[in-house]
């Protein structure tokens, strides 16, 4: 057939319309999860990846988590996983997980978030072990410093969900940030793309209560910390799931293992190079490990996906990622002596963004030890302080080889 008579062939537009749909049907099939999983498109009980464009109202559509309201679980084909030094988020637990494609794998990168493909899916459930609230229009939660529970499931009758954040990667490579709110009842969960405010009361282990909104983001509160590369432009990236994050062992139903070791067993990983040349970043809540890694373990995960030369605080002069903070050739970078370009600071004695040796007189102290609209750093996704977090930064600061910053 030529191709003049091709073009002019009646079935055309229904052959058109085919190939469209089928393409456009590939993010919304039902997936098989790397390694080994049985899950294909003729199973109904798979997990199904949708489009920002498709997503459905329910969480429960995606057949990824599996709520009875009694124990929330992972499909087959999902992996969880954990990071080293998480984000605070007003105290939250969560439960993480990805999934990858049948048949395809995660890039591996030494220092930046690993490059999924299309059709990949990164769930992150936050969630309070429960605990007896003083006014019943509020949630009651305890206040745990560090959360410390692994495994595949998570308790429903110890525990509320609060939130699922879905993050999938779409066929024309970008990602797409999705919040779901889970009802009353924990079996399922609501799409909010306008963000959501729950009340939550805190209850601490000297039985003092704090009352507060937790905030679920809405796209552009995912936008502002995601779009790490772009200094808060378009595009979205994960940020969690990083070599340094990831290096470390995790309780599965078969058995403790290293993370990245699992994921190369499984076939996910694409050039892992080893555990013995993988970096690996410190736990900030362990004690036994220093003050300065445990420091910039901590500031690398709640601080530099916005304070880079990259991120959306580029401005600011400011940056705390893992590879700079405590690097004594570039002090200035991560803040010592350095006076802030975009903060006025609270006055005196406050100069500085970090003044060595006195964390009463370093900015950087100051902001993420506090909660009001114009200091509180990080600036979305926190309401109230980390506590533990806090004295862990002073302590680093104050054993700071002190220097004469000058005026």
């Amino acid at each position: 057939m030529k191709i003049a008579h091709a073009l002019a062939h009646p079935l055309r537009p229904l052959i058109f319309a085919a190939l469209l749909s089928a393409a456009s049907a590939v993010l919304i099939s039902c997936g098989g999860g790397g390694g080994g999983s049985d899950a294909s498109p003729a199973n109904s009980d798979a997990i199904k990846v949708f489009d920002r464009y498709t997503a459905p109202a329910n969480l429960s559509s995606w057949k990824f988590l599996l709520s009875d309201g009694q124990t929330l679980k992972l499909n087959a084909g999902a992996v969880p996983y954990d990071l080293n030094s998480s984000l605070f988020s007003d105290y939250t637990y969560k439960f993480r997980a990805i999934y990858v494609p049948q048949g395809k794998q995660i890039a591996y990168n030494a220092d930046t978030s690993f490059d999924f493909p299309v059709g990949s899916v990164i769930m992150k459930t936050f969630y309070y072990p429960k605990a007896v609230s003083s006014d019943p229009a509020f949630i009651g939660a305890e206040r745990n410093g560090h959360q410390t529970i692994q495994g595949e499931s998570v308790d429903l009758t110890k525990n509320r969900l609060i939130e699922t954040r879905v993050l999938v990667r779409q066929a024309d490579g970008s990602w797409a940030g999705l919040p779901y709110v889970w009802n009353e009842d924990q079996k399922d969960a609501m799409l909010k793309t306008g963000g959501a405010n729950v009340q939550v009361e805190l209850l601490a282990a000297d039985n003092t209560r704090e009352q507060f909104k937790y905030s679920v983001p809405n796209a552009q509160a995912c936008q502002q910390c995601h779009a790490t590369a772009n200094a808060g432009g378009n595009a979205i990236l994960p940020i969690g799931p990083k070599a340094r994050n990831m290096n470390k062992s995790y309780q599965y139903d078969s058995g403790l293992k290293n993370q990245l070791v699992n994921l190369d067993e499984l076939k996910l990983l694409a050039g892992f190079p080893g555990l013995n040349n993988s970096p690996k970043a410190a736990d900030w809540s362990d004690a036994s490990q220093t003050l300065p890694e445990r420091a910039r373990a901590y500031l690398d995960v709640n601080c530099a996906h916005c304070h880079s030369t990259t991120g959306q605080a580029l401005q600011s002069g400011l940056f705390l990622g893992f590879n700079v903070v405590n690097d004594v050739n570039a002090s200035g970078k991560w803040g010592v002596c350095k006076k802030p370009l975009a903060y006025a600071g609270p006055g005196q004695p406050y100069q500085y963004d970090i003044q060595p040796g006195k964390p009463d007189e370093s900015i950087l102290a100051y902001r993420i030890s506090h909660t009001d609209t114009e200091a509180v750093m990080p600036v979305i996704g926190r309401h109230v302080n980390h506590t533990e977090g806090d004295d862990m930064i002073r302590a680093w600061i104050t054993q700071l080889p002190q220097a004469a910053c000058q005026p």
